[in-house]
């Protein structure tokens, strides 16, 4: 894994790491941006935004997660791969969305934002003797 550093307020460096993200991979050499990113909870619990710079280019990420997400227990759910590559995912409870953009000079930008996922919606019952095809309007006078 990973890490970067920024200096706190008395001047000395805290480590931001990758390690209490045991379930998703993080490519060599990616840092992490501390501004943009924001994480609740831990380990293999944990949702939010996880916002980092790799010196690799959009394509060879998008290769990297692609090959790597499944093996990290993930389900692929769908797959773009365009100017800001979309890949998503889904492991048990939680679903994984994955942004991937080339920076101006060198390397990408990776988003990886997870979230729980929402239940399916339960179908509405229609009333006893109400019809259970679509409503007809009449216009109001």
């Amino acid at each position: 894994m990973a890490a970067s550093s920024r200096p706190d307020e008395t001047g000395a460096t805290t480590q931001a790491t990758f390690a209490q993200f045991s379930d998703i991979p993080v490519p060599e050499g990616a840092r992490m941006d501390l501004e943009r990113s924001l994480v609740l909870g831990e380990r293999e619990a944990w949702i939010g935004r996880l916002v980092m710079a790799v010196s690799q280019d959009a394509s060879r990420l998008f290769d990297f997660y692609f090959r790597e997400m499944p093996r990290f227990d993930w389900a692929p759910v769908t797959t773009i791969r365009a100017e800001i590559s979309v890949l998503s995912y889904t492991r048990g409870d939680r679903v994984a969305t994955i942004q991937i953009r080339d920076q101006t000079i060198r390397g990408a930008t990776v988003s990886i934002t997870i979230s729980p996922k929402g239940q399916p919606a339960k179908p509405v019952p229609s009333a006893p003797g109400m019809p259970g095809g679509p409503v007809e309007m009449t216009p109001l006078r």
